[in-house]
């Protein structure tokens, strides 16, 4: 699932806090699951504005729990030196993005657990609240309680991506000290309980004609994708390592003047030389960045008329990195800015350009003739 897109609601700790657009669709349905089910059951006296309204505190304190959850991740991989760039809660809960792989097997675990923990944790707060308060309160926090508790549970299944494929990933990694391999059985564990989620909703919805099995189905096929994500990160993460930009790069493009048409700029340097970027310089100075997608949105008819310099990135929001920047950093910077091409500059002048393309394909190449050694 492609987790892009979102829009930032908070920052913590550095941590950009982004909600993907699905999450609007859960929020939603659990609130609507609480309004019109349970505090139905819970107050039969209360007006629907009033279960409304406890609906919505509900399905918002779930997600800030889960936020929670996540948190408990993020700040214990910062203290393990990584890099958190956003926390992203989407229609299945929340996922932390964590830049590159754990050092050791004992940060793997430390990280890992964490959010479980913190997930029994609020479940036991919530508890204790629930003891201690009467009425639809009484009701409220003994969900969250249940809620929080099922939540660390499911979470601590042996299988990527779940915190439980984290956990026997560590082990197993201790164990042979080896990552890969390590990645490898978490993964494949992650798979097998995929597919088990996958055929109990079938069967939840052939044999019991339940259409709840629709939604195991749907986590099932998340999770399935997940866990190859996750092993191929690994890989990629193994074998571009150690790898900078000055490795990858190709020759930067000659720059274009601002002054020429779009049209000009397709038919003698995009389709003779297949290049999809350039530089865009006025009076000797770079002032901008071009590319095909910039060049995709105009129609066809302003070509003939239209100038670069109205359709260019200004060069103070053109990302750049050096040629020393690690390959994978650089990896990171197209993902989060949703790029395709980065300029590789040093002191300030263009040596290269750095493309998605020339990047997976040096990964392709890699993990051919690694997996032949």
């Amino acid at each position: 699932m492609n987790l892009s897109g979102g829009f930032r609601i908070a920052r913590i700790r550095g941590i950009d806090i982004l909600v993907h657009w699905s999450w609007l669709v859960i929020f939603g349905l659990l609130s609507w699951s609480f309004a019109e089910g349970l505090y139905v059951e819970a107050g039969p006296g209360l007006s629907a504005p009033v279960r409304w309204a406890a609906a919505l505190l509900t399905a918002a304190l779930f997600f800030g729990s889960v936020l929670l959850h996540e948190l408990s991740h993020a700040v214990l991989a910062q203290r393990a030196g990584m890099g958190v760039p956003s926390i992203t809660l989407f229609i299945f809960g929340g996922v932390s993005s964590i830049a590159g792989e754990m050092r050791s097997p004992g940060a793997e675990f430390r990280v890992a657990i964490a959010g479980p923990l913190m997930s029994w944790f609020l479940g036991g707060v919530c508890f204790i609240l629930s003891i201690l308060t009467t009425g639809l309160a009484h009701h409220m926090f003994g969900y969250l309680a249940m809620i929080n508790a099922v939540l660390g549970l499911f979470n601590l299944l042996p299988g990527f991506p779940l915190d439980g494929g984290r956990v026997l990933r560590s082990i197993v990694w201790a164990r042979t000290d080896d990552l890969e391999r390590a990645t490898r059985v978490a993964a494949a564990v992650g798979q097998l309980i995929a597919f088990a989620m996958i055929a109990g909703g079938l069967v939840v919805v052939f044999v019991y004609g339940d259409v709840g099995g629709v939604w195991y189905m749907l986590i099932g096929l998340f999770l399935r994708n997940a866990a190859l994500g996750a092993y191929t990160a690994t890989l990629t993460d193994r074998v571009l390592r150690d790898i900078a930009a000055s490795g990858v790069m190709r020759a930067a493009p000659v720059p274009v003047d601002a002054t020429t048409t779009i049209a000009a700029l397709v038919n003698t340097r995009v389709l003779p030389e297949a290049e999809r970027a350039f530089l865009v310089v006025q009076d000797g100075r770079v002032v901008g960045l071009v590319t095909a997608t910039d060049i995709a949105r105009v129609p066809r008819e302003e070509w003939v008329t239209m100038a670069v310099s109205h359709i260019m990135v200004p060069s103070g929001r053109v990302i750049t990195v050096t040629p020393r920047t690690p390959i994978l950093e650089a990896m990171q910077l197209m993902q989060e800015h949703d790029v395709h091409q980065l300029p590789v500059l040093d002191g300030g002048q263009l040596v290269g350009m750095l493309t998605r393309g020339d990047v997976l394909n040096q990964l392709e190449v890699r993990l051919q003739f690694s997996e032949r050694q």
